[in-house]
């Protein structure tokens, strides 16, 4: 079973990705764009893992 951490960690991943690779759909490139989309996906991602924690051991 994984803790709190590793479903946060495992979502900012997945997070990540997501966001650089819906910033190339979008059609930006550069730092910034990366940065931004990089950064919310991975703060997104984070908090989607640490809800879906919660909701697969709720008792």
């Amino acid at each position: 079973m994984m803790s709190r951490e590793g479903y946060r960690s495992v979502g900012a991943i997945l997070g990540l990705g997501l966001g650089i690779a819906l910033m190339t759909l979008l059609g930006q490139s550069g730092v910034l764009p990366g940065a931004i989309f990089g950064a919310g996906g991975a703060l997104a991602g984070g908090i989607l893992g640490e809800k879906t924690h919660g909701l697969r051991n709720r008792k």
